[in-house]
């Protein structure tokens, strides 16, 4: 199943309860058309050359003079043209710790008239230099890149032979220039890096925007920032935390952060948080973690969505911002509990997000992170969980706050923390269901407590006026399947559900199961019978009946009872044919496998073992009287020539022997067969007699037709050679002149 990304913790939430923001890039003109920005990195000097091309569209009622290009801080030997000709430029420098790129306003030949285009060319380089932004060092480069707004591709050319780490939204670039690769560089293309982070488990998508294809072009953002970059040839500036968490069952899972080295206090927080946490995670959801390893990402791009964290629950992957406001160690929580809560498992984003909060809430004070406050309450805006995402209105943190609560509301309505954890166990035993929504979680919570929880999700989840018919539709399908569950347990079948009525009820399909509870009730009368029957003949009952009752389907359940009731009727008649045998009788011994046989639950075996103690005795008394004929027909025997012919190879009188051999042990069947094959070794010799020397007289036959047509064969004189072969005079050639150049001495 295609798992998709999972945004968390939005920073306007943040803002929202004091934090701030991170500043973004200005935002470019709207008269951007298109552009392409490429970025050459020499890392092992530590230098960056870089070109612009622009195309500019003028869609006011004006015309324009001079036009803008976006440029990164402490650009050197900056050079704009358009057509060949160089244009005169004014520079407004750019500030790293403001995250304000440089701006150039470009003077322009002439004025660009209104619905008419430009292009402009433009290049510059970076050198090694150091800010709170930018890293460029010999062996290693930290940069931002800039497109130019709406319309923008950015290109960045990496050391093939480096590491290097891109933020999401940058791809391998599908067709690599001959110039990039004879450079020994890879191409990076950066476009609509929104849209192809989010798609990072979508093939189709990526290999698309790979190939440049002109939706994934940066074209709705209207800021100016593309990515971030990270590129090291000298390896002691790597910066990379790997260590192997051991989870609650044992098993090893490695986890990976990768990070820029700036920040490299920041990542030894959250690594440190995020290997307390991983198997305290897996211990709260109860179900085992898929992958044998876990990777977060430093992320600097996501921030300037509002974005602290990104999580890809379909590849063990997770992304992570510094600038959270002040709450790192709980996004780091919160992401990492999305492996167990993400869209590959859920519908909703209040499933999703709602329990990824809520198993922040509960693990993070277990590690001493304290969890800030979501006031959803005093939001002044209302509506149901089930709406988010297509309701207008509600702030992230009236969501994320909301949804949460809900979980701990949810938890308590079931009967607490274990039964919590018992019911999310059960999200992976049925991924064929995934993405699960909440009915799931309803039906899931009242099978295990035996509580009503109509009211909780009415109250949290859905809308009263368009749920409450469906709700009543399930709440009499489920108050008759609780009563069948009390029924088919008094019976001793357990408190399981048949798995065709539980199937319905998970897929909120309600009319077919008052017919279903009905033919429940028919079976449940059937075991009875049978049960009764078996204790009747002294029978322990097994419990084969009732794993079925809550496994499998209705039908099949009750073929397993109709089945018990046979094996119990045959040990019956087995037993009453036998009751003449004495105890050590080996008849007795099929009755007494079968009552084994039953007891284990194999009812078809015991039906088996029962009928061969009764058909070993008829066999008996059979073979004992064969052998009584056998024994007259070898006293009265007496072969003619054909059944003398008969008798040769043949030794009747030992499978005589074998046969009173095997009637003396008991075992009736063998003794029959062996009695039988006696006998008609006697009274078939004539016939089988006559019939060999048919046989013996066709093969004579055969073998005298074969030897004539030899002789025939033989007595033919030898075939004229044709022409062109052997000695022969050529056509016209004087015989006089012949001879036998083969046979005629030198």
């Amino acid at each position: 199943m295609k798992a998709r990304a999972v945004l968390a913790f939005a920073l306007l939430a943040v803002a929202a309860l004091g934090g701030a923001a991170p500043s973004r890039a200005q935002q470019a003109p709207a008269f951007v058309s298109a552009s392409e920005t490429a970025y050459r990195l020499d890392t092992p000097a530590g230098k960056v050359a870089v070109t612009i091309r622009a195309e500019f569209l003028n869609q006011s009622q004006q015309e324009l003079r001079e036009l803008p290009l976006y440029v990164l801080p402490h650009a050197l030997d900056l050079a704009v043209a358009s057509g060949g000709k160089p244009l005169q430029f004014t520079l407004q420098p750019g500030d790293e710790a403001a995250r304000r790129t440089a701006v150039a306003t470009v003077a322009l030949a002439e004025p660009l008239k209104p619905n008419r285009r430009v292009t402009l060319e433009a290049s510059y380089r970076l050198e090694p230099s150091a800010g709170p932004l930018m890293t460029l060092e010999p062996g290693l480069i930290e940069v931002p890149f800039i497109g130019q707004g709406p319309g923008s591709w950015v290109f960045v050319d990496v050391p093939k032979s480096g590491d290097n780490v891109l933020d999401p939204g940058c791809l391998v670039g599908k067709d690599q220039p001959s110039e990039v690769k004879s450079a020994g560089l890879q191409r990076w293309v950066c476009g609509n890096v929104f849209l192809i982070a989010l798609s990072a488990d979508d093939p189709s998508v990526l290999d698309r925007c790979a190939a440049l294809d002109e939706r994934c072009r940066q074209r709705f953002d209207p800021g100016v920032f593309s990515a971030f970059a990270l590129s090291v040839t000298d390896e002691s500036r790597r910066g990379v935390l790997t260590e192997s968490v051991t989870m609650p069952d044992g098993r090893q899972v490695a986890m990976t952060l990768k990070f820029f080295r700036r920040d490299a206090d920041w990542a030894a927080r959250q690594f440190a948080i995020a290997r307390q946490a991983f198997p305290l995670l897996e211990s709260l959801f109860g179900f085992t973690y898929p992958y044998t390893d876990v990777t977060m990402r430093q992320s600097y791009h996501i921030a300037n969505y509002g974005i602290a964290g990104v999580a890809f629950s379909g590849l063990g992957q997770v992304l992570l911002s510094h600038e959270t406001g002040g709450i790192d160690e709980e996004v780091t929580i919160h992401e990492l509990a999305h492996q167990w809560a993400g869209t590959t498992q859920f519908a909703r984003p209040f499933l999703w997000e709602g329990l990824a909060e809520w198993a922040t809430r509960v693990v993070a004070p277990q590690l001493g992170v304290a969890v800030r406050p979501l006031d959803w309450k005093s939001a002044g805006f209302s509506a149901p969980l089930a709406s988010w995402g297509s309701v207008a209105g509600g702030s992230p943190a009236y969501w994320y706050g909301r949804s949460g609560d809900f979980w701990f509301a949810y938890e308590a309505a079931i009967g607490g923390r274990q039964n919590m954890t018992t019911v999310l166990s059960r999200v992976d035993d049925e991924p064929a269901l995934w993405p699960l929504k909440e009915g799931w979680f309803m039906d899931q919570g009242e099978f295990l407590s035996d509580r009503n929880l109509d009211a909780l999700f009415l109250e949290w989840v859905f809308v009263p006026e368009t749920a409450k018919t469906l709700l009543e539709q399930r709440r009499a399908a489920h108050d008759l399947v609780r009563g069948l569950r009390n029924r088919a347990a008094e019976a001793g079948l357990g408190s399981g559900i048949p798995s065709d009525i539980y199937n319905n009820l998970i897929a909120w399909v309600f009319e077919p199961v008052a017919g279903q509870v009905a033919e429940g009730d028919r079976i449940i009368a059937a075991n009875r019978s049978a049960a009764s029957l078996a204790a009747g003949a002294g029978l322990r009952v097994p419990d084969a009946v009732a794993v079925s009752w809550g496994k499998a389907r209705l039908s099949e359940t009750a073929r397993l009872i109709e089945d018990m009731r046979q094996a119990v009727v045959a040990i019956q008649a087995a037993e009453a044919e036998l009751a003449g045998e004495p105890e050590g009788s080996r008849f007795r011994e099929g009755v007494r496998e079968a009552r084994s046989r039953f007891e284990q639950g194999d009812f078809a075996g015991a039906r088996t073992a029962a009928a061969s103690g009764v058909t070993g005795r008829v066999n008996a008394a059979a073979a004992e009287k064969l052998i009584d004929l056998a024994k007259e027909k070898r006293d009265s025997f007496s072969p003619g020539f054909f059944g003398r012919i008969g008798m040769l190879f043949e030794d009747p009188d030992a499978k005589l022997a074998e046969a009173e051999a095997a009637l003396a042990a008991g075992d009736g069947t063998r003794a029959l067969d062996l009695a039988r094959q006696a006998y008609e070794t006697w009274d078939g010799a004539s016939s089988r007699g006559l019939q060999r020397l048919a046989v013996l007289a066709a093969v004579m036959g055969a073998l005298s037709f074969a030897t004539w047509l030899v002789l025939k064969r033989l007595e033919q004189p030898p075939a004229a050679k044709k022409l062109g072969q052997g000695h022969y005079i050529e056509t016209g050639a004087r015989a006089g002149s012949w001879k036998d150049w083969e046979n005629t001495p030198e």
